[in-house]
């Protein structure tokens, strides 16, 4: 019977069972009778738990709910707010329910959020003890009958039920924030703070953390660290303070900003040029957490593509500062441009913004840039400062070749080629000057030279060597006024007769045939080398002064010729240079004269024969922002022996002495294996000179 009362007596406060409606039929004047009417708020203010009830005349106790988790209980609070809280279970952890309450003349009224109400009538009370009465329908006949029930003072123990809701914030407008949330406290006592503490580094611990906010308002719940240190890993945690103390602290939440703090894309406005400077601005970034800005220059629009590379322009920490103007663009043909933010935690915005554009393509290019996007072929003017350059037009995809005369001194292309080759060749582009004819750019085409003037590099006219149907490389002998030219088994002697070529005489070189890449060379006292690739001897010819071939000779000299290592020629010096071993042979008696070490990689020879131009640069290593690539020349000196390293504005590949005497590179602004690398379909590709004292 008593459990009965007991289940019955929670229904009431619960408020789950015979609610007062508005169409009750409860004479709510009787409520009042033998209430205490003098009673206030601040008397039944405080801590209760029912101790006994009446029913029918028959008194009982109410007993603990459990021996672990003693009485249930309930709390009148002074904002209006009744709580009371029911041990259901073994461990200890009560169901709160929590309704709101009025006292008017000695009668509580409970109501629960729904507006269902029920009434408790005060029949005694004073500061221990709290008697009240309650109409229920125990016996379950549709009449309600009245219960008393005895409460009395009662010290329970607050729980602490907040502490284990401290948690990050899930809320999506606080991804990118150390934001945590937590449930407000609700308990009996008076509130006072809430304190969160952080410790940073790999090993956290509560003994290391400091206070970093104080919060005197029970309602809010929720913190942001906005001032956090810069570490890989922070840990946070929550303490609760009543009237009567410390209630509670909340585990460690351990974070790794890096992992999840990401900040957003910057929005960059489109650049503009002025003259030979680019200028950027950007709307600020709204991270909190912000490092800094970085101002960087690439050849793609981004950082995955083989051969792509991004450099740092600036590095900018005023959140501010949202200017950029370079005025050293780089040389390369249309730039992208980006600016990104970093963040504290080192993590870096990415490239797409809200507007889908956070890296700009700007059309910009200098005037030095040579237009093309590659060299297939090149030769020196020894007279002037100019180079012939056959290449590949800019752009992506197929853009067809060209020819160029450029004049590195006034960095203008003088003249293009009105009629293009239509193929590719192995033995390139020639410059030669002639009595008779003046100079002349020539190339090979199918089983024909084809003749530009230099100057004005319009094509002349094409000649058919007569009696040579088929040939791989040829040459002019200005000395002897004669051309030569090779085939797969033959060496030709020709004259010309204006735009007549017959051969004069002609031997075999290599007994068995070896197809392409096959290499001339003049020597001194009218002699002709022959050498390829394959062979580990050549050739030599031996020409009368009419060029008619008189003797032939084997040597033990390789020209050792590939797609990175050439032999070079010192005409003045009488020497070869192998330039995959750095030797050096006499082209007199082919034995070694000398070895080098550095440069690594030579390009290039002087006119005196005594210095040798290369780099240090490695055509084999990956080409991309980190390589370790130097914008360098590195020149050697037979005479001393010394090797000296001078700054370029580019990355050099291939280093000539001019009809000057001066040091000059053709360089690229971006890194690149080789002259003839197309990276992106765009021109990188200058002349300068090398400040050599």
């Amino acid at each position: 019977m008593k459990n009965r009362y007991y289940f019955l007596l929670f229904l009431v406060l619960l408020v789950a069972a015979c609610s007062k409606g508005d169409d009750s039929t409860e004479n709510t004047d009787d409520a009042f009778n033998g209430s205490v009417n003098s009673a206030t708020v601040n008397d039944i203010a405080g801590v209760w738990s029912i101790f006994s009830a009446e029913f029918e005349g028959e008194k009982f106790a109410v007993p603990p709910t459990s021996e672990q988790c003693g009485r249930d209980f309930f709390v009148f609070s002074t904002n209006g707010t009744y709580t009371e809280y029911v041990y259901r279970s073994s461990s200890c952890e009560p169901e709160i329910n929590r309704l709101t309450f009025t006292l008017d003349r000695g009668v509580i009224t409970l109501t629960n959020a729904i507006g269902q109400s029920d009434e408790l009538v005060l029949t005694k009370l004073n500061n221990q003890e709290l008697v009240f009465k309650s109409r229920l329908d125990v016996d379950e006949d549709g009449d309600l009958d009245e219960l008393l029930f005895t409460a009395n003072r009662y010290e329970a123990d607050e729980f602490d039920l907040t502490t284990s809701t401290f948690n990050q914030n899930q809320d999506e407008a606080f991804e990118n924030l150390l934001s945590f949330t937590w449930e407000a406290y609700d308990g009996f006592n008076t509130f006072d703070r809430y304190e969160i503490y952080r410790s940073s580094g790999p090993n956290c611990t509560k003994a290391n953390a400091s206070l970093i906010a104080t919060i005197t308002d029970v309602g809010v719940m929720e913190y942001t660290d906005l001032n956090p240190p810069g570490a890989e890993s922070l840990c946070y945690y929550l303490r609760v303070y009543t009237d009567e103390g410390l209630l509670g602290e909340s585990n460690f939440i351990g974070v790794n900003p890096s992992f999840f703090i990401y900040i957003d894309a910057v929005s960059l406005n489109r650049p503009t040029v002025d003259n030979t400077s680019i200028s950027l601005s950007w709307e600020p970034s709204e991270s909190p957490y912000f490092s800094h800005y970085e101002v960087t220059v690439s050849n793609f629009g981004g950082t995955s593509a083989s051969a792509a590379q991004e450099y740092v322009l600036a590095e900018i920490d005023d959140i501010n500062a949202t200017n950029y103007k370079d005025e050293n663009p780089p040389y390369l043909e249309n730039p992208f441009y980006a600016v990104y933010a970093y963040n504290i935690f080192g993590n870096k915005s990415p490239l797409i913004d809200n507007n889908g554009i956070a890296v700009f393509e700007v059309p910009f290019k200098r005037k030095e840039v040579i237009e093309l996007r590659k060299i297939i072929s090149l030769d020196v003017d020894t007279e002037e400062p100019v180079v012939y350059l056959y290449g590949e037009n800019t752009g992506n995809g197929i853009t067809g070749v060209t020819m160029l005369r450029f004049n590195y001194e006034t960095q203008e292309t003088e003249a293009v080629a009105d009629i293009p080759p239509q193929a590719e060749t192995y033995s390139g582009i020639k410059v030669f000057t002639s009595p008779e004819n003046g100079k002349e750019l020539v190339l090979q085409q199918g089983i024909e030279l084809h003749f530009y003037d230099a100057r004005t590099m319009e094509f002349k006219y094409a000649i058919d060597p007569e009696g040579v149907f088929s040939f791989n490389n040829f040459s002019y002998h200005e000395a002897l006024d004669v051309w030569v030219m090779v085939n797969d088994t033959e060496l030709f002697i020709l004259e010309r007769d204006n735009t007549n070529l017959s051969v004069i005489s002609s031997a075999t070189h290599y007994p068995t045939r070896q197809g392409p890449r096959l290499e001339l060379f003049n020597l001194d006292n009218q002699r002709i080398l022959v050498g390829h690739f394959f062979e580990s001897n050549s050739i030599v010819f031996t020409l009368d002064v009419m060029g008619t071939i008189t003797d032939t000779q084997t040597v033990d000299f390789g020209v050792g010729i590939d797609d990175d290592d050439k032999t070079l020629q010192s005409e003045a010096g009488n020497y070869f240079l192998d330039t995959e071993v750095n030797r050096l042979y006499s082209t007199t008696t082919f034995d070694v004269i000398e070895s080098f070490e550095f440069p690594s990689f030579p390009s290039g020879i002087s006119t005196n024969g005594n210095q040798i131009f290369g780099t240090n640069n490695d055509p084999d290593w990956q080409i991309n922002a980190e390589s370790p690539h130097k914008k360098e020349a590195v020149l050697y000196s037979r005479t001393s022996g010394q090797v000296d390293e001078y700054s370029t504005l580019g990355y050099p590949h291939f280093i000539f002495e001019n009809y000057r005497r001066e040091v000059m590179s053709i360089s690229s602004g971006f890194k690149k294996e080789t002259l003839d690398q197309n990276i992106n379909g765009k021109a990188d590709l200058f002349i300068e000179r090398v400040e050599v004292p």
